[in-house]
């Protein structure tokens, strides 16, 4: 009986954004169950079995945040909606902005009305403001992050792209497409336009119905991109609840410490949940494994906490590392050679245990023009483990210049005739000259 409450509650836990009346039959759902389970029926009584529960996902994947090596997938590479999933996105452009010094933690935030409005909200708030300016960056992006908070987010995009919306989602966009991921964003905070518009949040040129469409293995690079960029979000992401001015940010992630479905030995430590009535139930965590920090995503699934927490084991059970050495190599840049040395000597790659899978490399320059520092990515080396791939950044062993560009001067050559004519009319400007001197002393 436990497990079944368990597995319906982890349903009804994380259904942030949906609405009034969905939210009303799943708890009667809950009930209806929890009652069924206190009254078992006589078959039930005399099996005494524990019931299985079925792996269910529509999408999913597990990658090496560090490396970007898959582990595992299922239809990880078709786009779908992700639900609050994309305010990975928004939070990565925030800490972006914020290292660019573009922005500053303790700034003030302004939030405009139909943004506080929204904070109110029964189906799309979980996080109150009360008036503009009230909270800072920092204290947005932890309701963003931990109570899933659709005005934050949406608030922290605007303030990104200079007050604009529309902006913040167009530099979404274009930073997928610089990540060559498959993914199309509406939305800085993942609700749909059936929402947004309301707010006279909808992105011009977007259908009625529009939403964040993006794979799981594209929100899963995100979710990396956002650890290699700030390593220590994970301080909040792991927190079950944190206060923030006189509101606690409820976080509903049920695989962190004191929560249902925490495993100890499973070292969960963020990163977000979501769910909308069209994506489902999803989830993305960064938990470790081996000394290495991993990302798994599930998109659309029944019972993502369950579900999640079975994927984690069979990761662990299945899966263990091995090292690779790489040497330097040499890289054309602008037509000069540049050395470059692996990040890590030794890449880590991961393989099942069973397995034994043929491993190659390959070098592929990054940087196509000098200047070159010393230090700086110019290239990766690609190692090749069977169907998946492991990247470790090349950095360059010295500085390079750039060539000097050398101006040459273009002297304009006059003709024969040209210089004789200019003999001649000098001459006989001068015979002028000396005529007209004649006359007047006369």
């Amino acid at each position: 009986m436990i497990i079944q409450i368990k597995k319906l509650m982890e349903v009804t836990f994380i259904m942030r954004g949906t609405s009034r009346l969905t939210k009303l039959m799943a708890v009667i759902l809950v009930l209806a169950c929890v009652i069924a389970a206190l009254v078992p029926s006589a078959t039930a009584q005399a099996k005494s079995k524990k019931p299985k529960y079925k792996f269910e996902a529509k999408e999913i994947y597990v990658m090496d945040a560090k490396s970007g090596q898959m582990l595992y997938q299922k239809n990880s590479h078709q786009k779908r909606p992700i639900a609050s999933l994309s305010k990975l996105m928004t939070l990565y452009l925030t800490k972006k902005a914020i290292d660019q010094h573009q922005l500053s933690w303790n700034q003030k935030v302004p939030v405009s009305k139909p943004l506080i409005k929204m904070s109110k909200s029964y189906e799309l708030g979980t996080f109150k403001i009360k008036k503009s300016k009230q909270y800072t960056v920092k204290q947005l992006y932890q309701a963003a992050l931990i109570a899933s908070s659709n005005s934050s987010a949406i608030a922290l995009g605007e303030l990104v792209a200079g007050g604009s919306n529309t902006k913040f989602i167009n530099l979404m966009n274009r930073q997928a497409q610089k990540w060559g991921i498959n993914a199309h964003f509406v939305s800085s905070s993942g609700l749909d336009n059936t929402d947004l518009t309301t707010y006279k949040l909808q992105v011009p040129g977007t259908g009625k119905k529009a939403q964040n469409m993006v794979s799981a293995k594209a929100i899963s690079t995100v979710a990396a991109k956002v650890l290699g960029e700030f390593p220590s979000i994970t301080k909040w992401s792991r927190k079950p609840s944190m206060k923030v001015g006189n509101q606690v940010l409820v976080n509903s992630n049920r695989l962190l410490k004191g929560d249902a479905f925490y495993k100890k030995s499973e070292h969960v430590d963020g990163l977000k949940t979501g769910f909308t009535d069209t994506a489902g139930l999803c989830l993305n965590v960064s938990f470790w494994h081996k000394g290495r920090h991993l990302i798994a995503t599930i998109i659309d699934s029944n019972t993502i906490f369950s579900s999640m927490e079975k994927l984690v084991r069979a990761i662990e059970k299945n899966y263990t590392t091995e090292t690779y050495l790489i040497h330097q190599n040499i890289f054309t840049i602008g037509n000069r050679k540049v050395s470059a040395s692996p990040q890590d000597s030794r890449a880590t790659i991961w393989k099942t245990e069973s397995s034994k899978p043929s491993i190659s490399d390959s070098y592929e320059p990054t940087t196509q023009k000098l200047p070159v520092k010393k230090g700086s990515t110019v290239g990766n080396v690609l190692v090749k483990v069977g169907n998946s791939t492991a990247t470790v950044p090349m950095l360059a062993t010295q500085s390079v210049r750039a060539p000097k560009t050398i101006v040459k001067e273009t002297v304009k050559r006059r003709s024969f005739f040209s210089k004789i004519g200019d003999f001649l009319g000098n001459l006989i400007s001068g015979l002028a000259r000396v005529v007209n001197q004649i006359f007047k002393h006369l």
